[in-house]
């Protein structure tokens, strides 16, 4: 689950409602101690993190940010320091002791021979700031005119070097994402495709709630998901002016990130010829190896990317890129058909081997211990999530509760904790590891799929597909079918237009 923090104690003490009331006291003391002419800032400490070792590369990434090693002796003994100055003092929760941590550096993540770039920290960390604003993709403008909208004056103080290329919004499951092109100035060719996760607090949308209790499959096998993918297909395989491309999100968009990446990377090898690199870059999402397989099991086996038939046909009758969707859709099950029986958690291994797959999280991120990660894994030190002394966790701006010890373990889920380590030199001191997992989860996922569905099909009725747009579809399509009338051509008849007042749907259908 996503949750997103207010930039700053001014931003949340605008926002939130209520601060007399008893349960957001902890907040309220946060922003009082800071605040000018206030008691000053709380009790905070020097943090410095022992490191067994850097090498080199990882020294850069700290340099960059500011951050420099140093050698200090204690008892007797010589220690690796790194400095990260003053952070409130907060405890941390213990990790999972059967977290398995593997030889190797941040190496094994940040460089990739097949990609153009040596050094791929700074996409990376590009990456968790265009995850963070994927959040704030609309299905219209704040003046209610329609279509896609995202701040671009936001998106140009956030990343400069980048410029918005194209909007994805789905009605029906919520899937919201941005491409980003890099300007000239920044060199190598790339873009960053940026899905949103699940809209909790600001921007509350259920359809991303009952997205997630599917892991996240809805979204990826969405229609704006594969009109993305085929955009991305198209431009890394244009060797002349396309470019290496990057999908990334956090929490459910970290699984719809793997989602796609998957289903792109499938669709380009059945293509064949060559292509640039696809990286799937994931934060603090659980793995979606489980997910992917139970997706081709329904294909193969239904014949169903997972959506009632009424509904393909609605689409197929309406909407202009509906075509071109499932262009990719038929593409990709036509490559599964090949896999033998058995073999598809090595077949999805195989595929996803083919592009740049890595997953940062933090040992205490409860939400890292769902799935299988179908790529690598890399973990950072707890203590990089830690506030400075004047910062509010999450927990704190958005709830007002106690921050101690839930709330430090839900900001290691957060963007907000994931861009407080990118910014103190995480991605250089990353160490490949495999989480503690959940199995038990797993075996709940028939279920929780067939909830999640029926929930998004609730959702849709009652919204998208009573509004006045999606009428006009239906009359524009000639034949459409109502709760009311089963076979409609004309508005007059009877159940075949919205009473005044009511809320009615309508599909459209063939005649």
């Amino acid at each position: 689950m996503a949750l997103l923090l207010g930039a700053g104690v001014a931003q949340a003490q605008e926002t939130l409602p209520g601060l007399d009331a008893p349960r957001l006291e902890g907040m309220r003391a946060q922003i009082d101690r800071c605040r000018p002419g206030g008691p000053g800032a709380p009790a905070a400490r020097e943090l410095d993190l022992t490191l067994s070792d850097i090498v080199p590369f990882s020294q850069a990434i700290l340099a960059r940010h500011d951050l420099r090693p140093s050698l200090r002796r204690e008892n007797g003994q010589w220690r690796l320091v790194l400095n990260l100055g003053p952070v409130r003092r907060l405890a941390q929760p213990s990790g999972n002791p059967e977290t398995v941590y593997l030889s190797g550096d941040a190496r094994l993540a940040l460089e990739d021979r097949r990609s153009r770039f040596r050094d791929l920290s700074p996409l990376d960390e590009a990456s968790v700031v265009a995850a963070d604003l994927a959040y704030d993709v609309r299905d219209e403008a704040p003046d209610g005119t329609p279509g896609a909208w995202l701040d671009t004056a936001k998106l140009a103080q956030e990343l400069p070097g980048y410029r918005l290329v194209r909007l994805y919004t789905d009605s029906f499951t919520g899937f919201s994402a941005a491409a980003l092109e890099s300007r000239p100035e920044k060199g190598t060719p790339h873009r960053l495709y940026a899905v949103a996760g699940t809209h909790v607090f600001a921007h509350l949308d259920f359809r991303t709630w009952a997205s997630g209790l599917t892991l996240a499959r809805a979204q990826f096998t969405s229609n704006a998901a594969l009109s993305m993918i085929a955009d991305m297909a198209d431009y890394v395989s244009d060797l002349r002016t396309g470019g290496e491309a990057l999908v990334t999100g956090q929490s459910q968009g970290g699984l719809t990130a793997q989602g796609i990446g998957y289903l792109l990377q499938s669709y380009l090898d059945g293509r064949g010829g060559p292509h640039h690199l696809v990286h799937v870059v994931s934060w603090g999402g659980a793995g979606g190896q489980e997910v992917l397989a139970r997706m081709i099991a329904a294909e193969r086996d239904e014949g169903s990317r997972g959506f009632r038939q009424s509904l393909e046909q609605h689409w197929a009758l309406t909407e202009p890129d509906y075509p071109r969707a499932m262009g990719v859709w038929q593409a990709v099950s036509a490559e599964w058909a090949r896999i033998p029986p058995g073999r598809e958690a090595a077949s999805i291994q195989a595929t996803m081997g083919h592009a740049r797959v890595v997953g940062y999280f933090f040992e205490i991120d409860l939400f890292a211990r769902v799935g299988t990660f179908p790529g690598r894994m890399m973990a950072f030190p707890t203590a990089l999530i830690l506030p400075e002394a004047c910062e509010m966790t999450v927990v704190e701006a958005r709830l007002g509760l106690s921050v101690e010890p839930l709330g430090v373990r839900l900001e290691s889920h957060f963007l907000d904790g994931y861009r407080r380590a990118v910014g103190r030199g995480a991605l250089g001191i990353a160490r490949p590891a495999l989480p503690a997992k959940w199995p038990w989860l797993l075996r709940l996922l028939p279920a929780l799929e067939r909830v999640g569905y029926l929930w998004l099909d609730t959702l849709y009725f009652e919204g998208a597909a009573a509004e006045p747009e999606n009428w006009r579809r239906c009359v524009a399509a000639g034949h459409w079918f109502t709760p009311k009338n089963a076979s409609c051509s004309q508005s007059w008849w009877t159940g075949c237009s919205p009473p005044p007042g009511e809320t009615l749907w309508c599909l459209a259908s063939p005649p």
